[in-house]
């Protein structure tokens, strides 16, 4: 039998949510693989330190490329803030574990298919797609069946803007319902008051939106998500959702609109609007894998080695299609697909090349280059180099200040010279994600007496951004500041040995 949502959430002790919310979960993984808060959560685990303020404070935002090459904003909450929300959803799992199955349980199958579990090759909680299919299942060929009816027609929605446009009052609505919560919301001992005013806290004290990138949000989510699941499961709807992407399987076109207007009243009853932009209606029968998907697999299908015509045909398709369809996934799907390929020595030394102009083009790409390009095709420090300072130049142009970080990441793991990083543009854009990325670049034993010169002005800017904006800086003012230079909890972590960069690049 297929786990159901509440076996998923009753795997995880109270411990272990706080651990992996915590510890491996505050920093997303869109970011330049140098950050880590497991430091943090070995601190907080020893102290207990009970961060009790009811301060606001701000965060630290960032963007990073979509797949449609059209940038996210993301978030890092400041570590206090966001151990006192994680400490709050640990003291109070019971509570959620039984709200999670008061909503699904009884369901046929499991509506939400990406949500907070367990996972064995990992201490985090969350990521955004599952392959196990014999704990997943596919319930969407059994949704074209239903009740001695064929479906004939799929509906396709989601939310707009769903993490921003989350009300953290929303949440305690979700729990015991708007009338008892709205009676209740000045009661700041009750527990779900208590999550309501922590994610609020972590934003300035702002009571809409979520952020995106730490994996509380994602549990946050589900609170209210798998409300609206439990309202349209028991008016009939078989569907399934992808964090906030809907596929509902009706009998008629009627019914198709009859459900649009359904999830739209749901929703609404949260203040979470539908993007009626992405709204589908499609005829069945469709793929239920994507056409191109098919189309890419078949291309190396029973290929014992990837050669240099291949290689070379499967990204020129590979392009083709992305350009299609606007879709820049495509990329990153082939470009995973081929790491798992045995691939002659031309072939590694032409998809390298390939997929390295493809990162310049497209810095979606990226945040793969490490995993899937360098390691598995062994690309030389001097290519690796090449490419870098690319993206350098290119993305200096265009204000990318994710690219220009993972151009700085690549030259800290792979022991080269940039041969260019404009320390004073640098201080100019404001950026906290890219000044801490050149202190440590220039921190890097290897510059000498010419990073020991470039430390000064950026050490000279933490200071001052201390005193005027640490939360929104807080990254990099409490890496690059010594602990005289800092107060209150920030001089007992720093104090206490906690950093949030990785010791070994």
């Amino acid at each position: 039998m297929k786990k159901t949502y509440g076996d998923f959430v009753d795997e995880i002790s109270a411990d272990e949510l706080y651990q992996g919310l915590l510890g491996f979960g505050m920093f997303a993984d869109k970011l330049p693989p140098v950050f880590t808060s497991v430091p943090f959560l070995t601190y907080c685990q020893a102290t207990s330190p009970h961060y009790l303020d009811k301060e606001w404070h701000d965060y630290v935002s960032y963007s990073a490329m979509r797949n449609v090459n059209i940038p996210r904003s993301f978030g890092i909450p400041t570590p206090m803030k966001y151990e006192r929300l994680c400490a709050i959803l640990r003291d109070n799992w019971d509570n959620l574990k039984t709200h999670f199955h008061n909503q699904t349980d009884g369901q046929e199958y499991r509506i939400s298919r990406i949500h907070l579990r367990k996972m064995h090759a990992s201490k985090s909680l969350f990521e955004m797609n599952y392959k196990n299919w014999r704990v997943d299942g596919n319930p969407e060929t059994e949704l074209l069946f239903q009740s001695n009816s064929s479906s004939k027609y799929v509906v396709k929605a989601d939310i707009s803007t769903c993490f921003p446009s989350i009300y953290t009052h929303a949440l305690p609505w979700a729990f015991v319902g708007k009338d008892l919560a709205k009676e209740n919301c000045k009661d700041d001992t009750l527990w779900y008051n208590k999550i309501d005013a922590a994610c609020s806290s972590m934003k300035n004290g702002e009571t809409h939106g979520l952020l995106i990138g730490p994996h509380a949000s994602n549990l946050l989510s589900e609170i209210i998500l798998t409300c609206v699941d439990k309202k349209l499961y028991d008016a009939g709807y078989k569907y399934t959702r992808n964090i906030d992407d809907y596929e509902c399987y009706v009998d008629s076109y009627e019914k198709a609109q009859i459900f649009l207007r359904d999830l739209e009243e749901a929703l609404r009853g949260f203040d979470l609007p539908l993007n009626h932009k992405k709204t589908k209606i499609k005829q069945l029968p469709i793929a239920l894998v994507e056409n191109w998907i098919h189309k890419l697999n078949n291309a190396i299908a029973f290929q014992e080695e990837i050669t240099f015509p291949v290689i070379n045909a499967y990204l020129d398709l590979a392009i083709e299609i992305a350009n299609e369809i606007g879709d820049f996934a495509v990329l990153k799907y082939a470009i995973k697909t081929l790491s798992g390929y045995k691939l002659t020595k031309n072939a590694k030394k032409c998809g390298a090349q390939r997929i390295m102009h493809l990162a310049v083009m497209c810095p979606y790409l990226l945040q793969l280059m490490e995993e899937y390009v360098f390691q598995p095709y062994n690309v030389p420090a001097a290519e690796i180099k090449v490419l870098a300072d690319t993206i350098y130049t290119e993305a200096k142009i265009v204000h990318n200040y994710e690219a220009i970080g993972y151009a700085i990441y690549f030259s800290l793991k792979h022991g080269f010279d940039l041969a260019e990083l404009d320390i004073d543009w640098v201080i100019a854009r404001g950026d906290c994600v890219l000044l801490l990325m050149t202190w440590l670049y220039y921190l890097k034993a290897n510059h000498g007496k010419t990073g020991a010169t470039q430390l000064k002005p950026l050490k000279a800017e933490a200071k001052r951004l201390k005193d005027t904006e640490m939360d929104r800086y807080w990254l990099f003012c409490y890496e690059t500041l010594s602990y005289g230079l800092l107060s209150g909890n920030w001089r007992k972590l720093k104090q206490a040995g906690v950093s949030f960069v990785k010791t070994v690049l």
